[in-house]
């Protein structure tokens, strides 16, 4: 166990399963999207794996409380959490509700591109020509998605409204992650630590979501759809998987692979997954255009992280 960990390939193993979990996640929660709200979706899914985490904790005898960090980067992790857990989440399946799984997953492409930018501006990095010609062809590919001729499919409002939705949440998620990247770099030496984070970044989201959804007038009517069994399995699982396993897999990546942009392109191996996933369980239509985008973006993608 311990050479995997000390492993230079373990945060690369880490970003890969990561994404694996995640598109089996992102298509459960489309399928049950069509049945509950989102706000529901995010605060159930934010519940369970708060859930999960603490049986893991007490389990693994993993302490609660980590005491080793600074005042500010607490607040950091908070704030991260609410962005990326709550704000961001509720922007994402919202998104996934109107314009599909395959969409998202392209659009999603844009993320190492945020990233990169958030990395100059917070980390001190710099934007190399490589790296820009590399954002601006992830721009091209977004701007291809958005002129595809659908109607047939999609409503043109709806289409454009869900793809900027998803921009936005990509945006938010990103700038949280990087905003606590040099506290994993602090911690990468122990897994319990980095999986400590990733809990106690869920729980602003967690508490976040609960706070609206209790407000919400109508709330006992939207959890109706519960009393089927399956929606609520399908809710549980893909909980487990997305906020659970994906989730904490993809903190440790962040963690342990030393620059932000490299671990969001192995995230982006999720686009693959995805789009095969929802053409054979979801009947998502695949186009030819919308493959032109991935092979695109994925190529912008690819100029971001060479160096």
């Amino acid at each position: 166990m311990n050479y995997l960990i000390n492993s230079p390939y373990f945060g690369i193993i880490s970003a890969l399963l990561a994404a694996f979990c995640w598109s089996i996640a992102v298509i459960i929660f489309k399928s049950a999207s069509n049945f509950l709200s989102p706000l529901l979706i995010v605060t159930l899914k934010n519940t369970i794996a708060v859930f999960c985490f603490i049986v893991m904790f007490i389990f693994f005898e993993i302490p609660l409380w980590y005491a080793n960090l600074d005042f500010i980067d607490y607040l950091k992790i908070i704030l991260s959490g609410i962005l990326g857990m709550g704000v961001s989440d509720l922007l994402f399946i919202h998104a996934l509700s109107k314009i599909g799984a395959n969409r998202v997953a392209i659009i999603n492409c844009f993320e190492p591109a945020v990233i990169c930018c958030f990395s100059i501006i917070i980390l001190g990095t710099y934007l190399t020509i490589l790296q820009f010609i590399g954002f601006l062809i992830v721009i091209i590919a977004l701007l291809i998605i958005s002129y595809e001729k659908d109607d047939s499919e999609i409503e043109k409002t709806v289409k454009h409204r869900g793809m900027l939705t998803q921009i936005l949440a990509v945006i938010l998620s990103s700038f949280g992650i990087v905003l606590i990247k040099p506290i994993l770099s602090k911690i990468n030496s122990s897994i319990a630590s980095q999986l400590w984070v990733t809990f106690f970044r869920l729980f602003p989201g967690f508490i976040f979501t609960w706070l609206i959804f209790l407000f919400q007038k109508n709330k006992l009517k939207l959890l109706l759809p519960l009393k089927n069994k399956s929606i609520a399995i399908k809710i549980i699982i893909s909980s487990g998987l997305g906020t659970f396993i994906a989730l904490s897999f993809w903190i440790i990546g962040y963690a342990n692979i030393q620059k932000p942009p490299i671990a969001s392109i192995i995230g982006q191996t999720s686009v693959l997954f995805i789009i095969l996933l929802s053409y054979l369980f979801l009947n998502e239509k695949i186009s030819k255009i919308r493959i032109i985008a991935m092979i695109i973006a994925l190529s912008g993608v690819l100029f971001i992280i060479l160096n």
